[in-house]
């Protein structure tokens, strides 16, 4: 299997687990989602997991490294797959984190919306990776367009999933070890309101991308197996 077929079969893996993992945690939070307790850890809980994280890292360096021998266009979609994963990583990691302990510290609503709003807009970045991985990839227009409408229908569904609750966050003070937090309140209710569209065009997008993803690889496999097809 080559280095390209196999970050798709990776990114593939991510992308099912990553659905699959987010319906269940809002089964198990019965669709609704609270804020209202600190842990040292809750700022980190809020991003990706670290598994899921080295998956697509693992995914991104694998179709990267191979992107040279293909080139063209694949190529330069393959460097900016980089450029975004990166940019969202420094936006969580070097404002969000930061931002959200301020703010919790001094009791700074302002500093908290402004690194919700900071995370919520990075994840687009991220959304954004799966396209320029595989689009170079195929020359197939229902495939292009499959992963055209995956791109859309995250970015809408999982900027208003992760925005729309940022003006009806508070803070509620609490004490940690002799130390007084100001931490996020909020709760949100994903049956009612605009919520039940943005979580379907969420997880219509990340079906789209597997579909599209499934077909990239298995067309690779195809070709590998038999130059002349």
């Amino acid at each position: 299997m080559g280095r390209t077929e196999l970050g798709l079969w990776l990114m593939l893996a991510l992308l099912i687990v990553g659905t699959a993992l987010s319906l269940s945690s809002l089964a198990s939070t019965g669709w609704r989602l609270r804020a209202e307790a600190f842990s040292r850890s809750a700022p980190l809980d809020a991003l990706a997991s670290p598994f899921l994280v080295a998956l697509e890292v693992a995914a991104i360096a694998l179709v990267v490294s191979d992107s040279k021998r293909m080139g063209g266009t694949h190529r330069r979609l393959a460097l900016a797959s980089i450029a975004f994963f990166l940019a969202w990583a420094a936006l969580n990691f070097a404002v969000y984190l930061p931002l959200s302990f301020i703010g919790m510290s001094r009791g700074s609503l302002e500093l908290v919306r402004l690194g919700l709003a900071v995370k919520a807009a990075a994840a687009l970045l991220q959304y954004a990776v799966p396209f320029l991985l595989a689009y170079g990839l195929t020359r197939r227009n229902g495939v292009k367009a499959a992963l055209w409408l995956a791109l859309a229908a995250t970015a809408v569904g999982g900027l208003g999933i992760t925005a729309t609750p940022i003006a009806d966050v508070e803070l509620k003070a609490v004490v940690v070890s002799g130390t007084e937090f100001y931490v996020p309140k909020y709760e949100v209710d994903y049956t009612s309101g605009p919520y039940p569209a943005f979580l379907a065009l969420s997880h219509v997008g990340g079906v789209l991308y597997v579909l599209a993803y499934a077909v990239v690889a298995t067309t690779l496999r195809k070709a590998r197996d038999d130059p002349r097809a």
